[in-house]
């Protein structure tokens, strides 16, 4: 937006499109949070250091200096009976809502992008070149190939700088792991703001949120399922850093999208944001060392 905005001054994108993407988007955080709330809402507590004040009763007087929520605790008849069947319930709807939406762009309301494709190309007076379904199957399979290995290498290399540097696990996931295996999309993005075309951009945008919570998480909580013991050890479940962060994020973009315009104010305003919560995470304990100060990521 704010490269886009500064070329172009103000941009226009598809509203019909726009809307597909945030409402996807609200049901990402619907499927991914659900598990998390209702273990918050309805799971137990651990406390440390606590101490009895005055002569009261022990139950009336303690005090805790160190709280958090016991979220998964795969021994519990809590988890096993409430809380798993409700991560493999939304595990299995997210994918749903995900194969509907690409029904929904790809298929029987296609029409809805072609008509703002067709609207670009007339206003810059050129054909847009469109390749072949076994060209762009090839060249993606090959694209996530290479995009994979790079970030296997990435984090392979990531321990030497999480014992060096003291920054914090989550601060690295939200921005070097988090960046790396997206800067495909982001380059693509900018490109697209750049030929005037912010609806593609802004759909590559979300595109990217969408396919983590309603394919990646999925499909990571339905692999640990299959595999003996749960060898990937992740139950869909977060703490609060990671839960009030996306709704923020997702409220913030879904009223970027209200009006159908675009410009460098409401891209300069997304990035402050982006960098708030970077500052969040990087002033974050770390939860290997403080588990008493914040929830466990699982």
């Amino acid at each position: 937006m704010i490269v886009g905005g500064i070329k172009h001054s103000e941009q226009r994108f598809n509203m019909k499109s726009a809307a597909v993407s945030a409402s996807l988007l609200f049901i990402s955080v619907a499927g991914a949070f659900t598990p998390t709330i209702f273990s918050k809402t309805y799971g137990s507590w651990i406390c440390q250091q606590c101490a009895i004040n005055g002569t009261n009763l022990p139950s009336e007087s303690l005090t805790c200096l160190q709280c958090h929520n016991n979220l998964v605790d795969k021994n519990g008849d809590f988890y096993s009976n409430k809380v798993l069947p409700l991560i493999y319930i939304c595990a299995s709807l997210s994918l749903f809502a995900y194969v509907v939406g690409l029904v929904y762009t790809l298929k029987t309301h296609a029409h809805v992008l072609e008509e703002h494709l067709h609207a670009i190309q007339h206003a810059q007076h050129k054909s847009i070149a469109h390749w072949g379904r076994i060209k762009s199957a090839i060249i993606l399979l090959l694209s996530v190939v290479a995009m994979s290995l790079c970030a296997e290498v990435v984090v392979q290399n990531m321990e030497p700088i999480l014992t060096e540097s003291g920054v914090s696990e989550m601060f690295i996931g939200v921005t070097i792991l988090a960046v790396v295996p997206d800067i495909p999309e982001i380059m693509n993005g900018v490109q697209f703001a750049m030929k005037n075309n912010i609806s593609l951009s802004i759909d590559i945008g979300s595109s990217v949120a969408v396919q983590v919570c309603l394919v990646q998480i999925p499909v990571l909580v339905l692999t640990n399922a299959l595999i003996p013991g749960g060898g990937l050890h992740f139950h869909m479940v977060f703490n609060d850093l990671h839960l009030w962060s996306v709704i923020i994020s997702v409220i913030i973009m879904n009223y970027v999208f209200n009006d159908g315009k675009a410009d460098y104010f409401q891209g300069t305003t997304l990035c402050v944001v982006y960098i708030i919560m970077l500052s969040m995470y990087f002033f974050s304990p770390d939860m290997n060392h403080d588990k008493g100060c914040i929830d466990d990521v699982v």
